[in-house]
Order: structure tokens, then C-alpha cells, then sequence
């Protein structure tokens, strides 16, 4: 806000607060009616609030300390053409052929502060996409990408309001990991926090692409 702006909004705020002090001197009742459907009209809109963060949390999962929140599983098709077995800990299943160098999954998690976070409510995530990427810059401009959505849209949106908005007592967190190499029989866990994604190689096709990729 600038403070142009901000002079202008510190001094109607005021001069309501003036002008609403003296007519409580004139007009009691009036007032105290005001004040009382200000209030109800608060209740409400604060009671609405509580359902969309509500309706928001049913497509999420409950997250609490490190946890694994699913297990890639990669076998080669083609060059550059791998299929990729997903397996969520919540009972999503998704094998989808992915095309690129690497991969990555996207999440969203949703924190909360305030009074949300004195009733101990866990923050909660949701697997958002599965994706994969070529490591040649000339490739990664003009060759096909694959993308493949993990969950479904929601209305309203609680994760974007905050993002665009910066709403009260919630935190919307993206949760994307780091790109981890594809490797023919390589399988991945992939571990998540409040913080954040990572990916965990398993098996010793997995260990040995981490190990060569950052080389």
C-alpha cells in the first residue's frame, strides 16, 4: 500500500470512528444496534471461512512429522521414454509414460497459524502432479513434455486465495521437490514435511543415478 494510500485509509477509518463516537452521544440505540449487526455479520462471514477451510481439508491428507507419501517406480520403454508407477500411501495408483531425463512430483501443502494452530489442527498435503523434463536445454524448449495431473480441482480454491491473497491463519506452501534422475529399474519413496518434498532411492538402480547425476 502506498502512503498515499495508506493516508487516506488511516484518516476515513478515523473520521468514521469520529463520527461514530459522537452519534453514540446523540443516538445510542442506533448505534449499539449497528455495532450489533456488525458483529453478526462478522460471526457469519468468519463461520463461512471455517466451512471453505473445512471443505479444502477433505481433499487433503493429514501430514505429521517426515512421512512417506509415495514410491516411484521407473522401467525404460525408449530412449528418453520411461514408465513411471506411482503408488500414494493414501491408495493412489497412477502408471503413466513420462518422456524427459527426469522427473519430479508437486504438492501443496497447507499450514496453519493463529487459533487453527491452537486447536492442533496438522497441516495437510495433496500429491498435485507428476512430471518430466529433458536435461538438454534445446530439448527441454522444443521436444514433447509430459505432465500428468495427480488430483482434482477444488472450489474454492484455499491454497491459490492464500497464494494471491495472503489470507488469516492459513500458509499455503509449494511443495515441489528437486528433479531426480530416470533410471531403468531405479524405484524412489518420496519423503514429505511440512516443509517440503524429497526423494529417497531405494534400490540400487536408484543409488547409482543419484550417484552419477551429481557427479
Amino acid at each position: 500500500m502506498s502512503h498515499t494510500l495508506a493516508i487516506i485509509v488511516l484518516a476515513a477509518a478515523g473520521a468514521v470512528m469520529v463520527i461514530a463516537g459522537l452519534l453514540f452521544f446523540r443516538h445510542p440505540r442506533w448505534l449499539l444496534t449497528w455495532i450489533k449487526g456488525t458483529a453478526v455479520f462478522g460471526v457469519i462471514l468468519a463461520g463461512l471461512y471455517v466451512l471453505v477451510i473445512a471443505v479444502n481439508l477433505s481433499s487433503y491428507h493429514s501430514l505429521v512429522g517426515l512421512q512417506t507419501a509415495a514410491s516411484i517406480s521407473i522401467q525404460r520403454q525408449a530412449e528418453q521414454i520411461w514408465q513411471v508407477s506411482l503408488q500414494s500411501q493414501d491408495g493412489l495408483s497412477v502408471v503413466r509414460t513420462l518422456q524427459g531425463d527426469q522427473w519430479q512430483i508437486d504438492a501443496r501443502i497447507l499450514r496453519f497459524t493463529g487459533p487453527f494452530r491452537w486447536l492442533d489442527i496438522a497441516p495437510g498435503y495433496r500429491l498435485e502432479q507428476l512430471s518430466g523434463r529433458y536435461t538438454s536445454l534445446e530439448q527441454e524448449r522444443s521436444a514433447p513434455r509430459t505432465s500428468i495431473g495427480l488430483a482434482e480441482g477444488i472450489w474454492p480454491d484455499l491454497w491459490q486465495w492464500d497464494r494471491q491473497f495472503n489470507l488469516p491463519f492459513v500458509e499455503a506452501v509449494d511443495g515441489s521437490m528437486t528433479f531426480m534422475p530416470m533410471r531403468d529399474g531405479a524405484v524412489f519413496e518420496v519423503k514429505l514435511s511440512s516443509s517440503g518434498l524429497v526423494a529417497v532411492p531405494v534400490n540400487e538402480q536408484a543409488r547409482e543415478a543419484v550417484q552419477f547425476w551429481n557427479q
